[in-house]
């Protein structure tokens, strides 16, 4: 009976010591603050397209976020809706229609092509080129708004 007591109480011991401290990288991060915002294309909500927004400071990590049918958008850098690092940002943006085979089609006899086709300026896609910026601030609301045009 002791023995088959011993696995379970190591367990429970392992189990208890690792509470629900973060973990090494977790406590690295660099704070994040929520910022959402809207994209939009000659007036039209643009569905769809990726908001990158890339930090002009000393931190790297870049905050990503994904436009729904109203064009709206909420970044992440680390977890879902955490935001971005605060400080300047320049900011890419991209949206492009995928085409594959056909449904069906047995992609082990034929040739796969995948065209990708902007919908928008590709110099959007180019945060060094886009023009576009946008400050995230610590204390305050960050909503961006984004208004494409065709850009040449």
């Amino acid at each position: 009976m002791r023995r088959s007591l011993i696995p379970l109480l190591i367990v429970m011991i392992c189990t208890a010591c690792s509470g629900t401290s973060e973990d090494k990288w977790t406590k690295q991060r660099p704070p994040t603050y929520p910022v959402s915002g809207t994209v939009t294309f000659k007036g039209t909500p643009l569905e769809g397209a990726t908001v990158v927004f890339q930090s002009n400071g000393a931190q790297t990590q870049a905050a990503v976020g994904r436009t729904d049918k109203e064009g709206h958008f909420q970044l992440r850098t680390f977890e879902e809706g955490d935001g971005a690092i605060a400080g300047e940002h320049r900011v890419a943006i991209t949206c492009v229609q995928t085409e594959g085979p056909a449904d069906g089609a047995n992609l082990d006899e034929v040739d796969v092509v995948i065209k990708e086709t902007s919908l928008i300026p590709t110099i959007y896609g180019n945060a060094q080129k886009s023009g576009l910026t946008a400050t995230v601030n610590p204390d305050q609301e960050n909503e961006a708004t984004f208004e494409l045009d065709d850009k040449k």
